[in-house]
């Protein structure tokens, strides 16, 4: 998480949440009964993205340590609002729909920010449901999925039904994020952003 951050222009600070949030997804990596995917939810500019790519890059890390650049692997991540675009690029644009069909069959991903995307996107006519699709489709191959969301619960059974809800709680173990925002706020002496959380 330090580089993730660092990377940025951040600082890291490894307080209790952190460590709390890092001790939780450590424990779901290596334990071999674990949900094949993560939830990482609550407040925005808490972790959860950074959380994420850090899990991605140690994944690199150790496949690439364990085994060699050349099969080193890693984790794709889009945000939810990308996979709808690479859905309603359709025929038009078939580059991009390929890429939208390769992500039910990744192996490794990471689904950012959902919840900000729409429910349903207008191809030629027809409606589509990309992230319900995509979701129930890794669920039904147990693919591994990382979701990031400032949704609640009741938040999450509204936008995408108790069905694929329910396949959540199966799917994803979740770690809450409570802590605050980490992101600064404005420039020295401008406290313009500082109250509107």
């Amino acid at each position: 998480m330090k580089a993730e951050v660092e990377y940025r222009g951040g600082v890291f600070t490894l307080d209790e949440d952190t460590r709390s949030h890092i001790l939780a997804a450590s424990r779901w990596l290596i334990n071999p009964d674990a949900t094949p995917g993560l939830m990482l939810c609550g407040l925005y500019g808490n972790g959860k993205t950074t959380l994420a790519k850090a899990i991605a890059q140690l994944i690199g890390f150790v496949t690439e340590y364990e085994n060699g650049y050349s099969k080193r692997k890693s984790m794709k991540l889009r945000t939810a609002k990308e996979i709808c675009r690479l859905c309603a690029a359709s025929e038009k644009f078939k580059e991009q729909y390929d890429e939208y069909e390769s992500l039910f069959t990744e192996p490794m991903m990471i689904i950012d920010d959902l919840g900000e995307e729409p429910r349903e996107v207008m191809v030629y006519g027809m409606i589509h449901t990309p992230i319900i699709d995509l979701i129930s489709e890794r669920y039904a191959s147990q693919r591994m999925t990382i979701v990031t969301t400032n949704l609640e619960t009741d938040d999450l059974k509204e936008k995408y039904g108790p069905r694929i809800y329910d396949r959540f709680q199966e799917m994803l173990t979740p770690i809450v994020f409570e802590n605050d925002s980490y992101r600064p706020r404005g420039r020295k002496g401008d406290n313009t952003l500082a109250d509107e959380r």
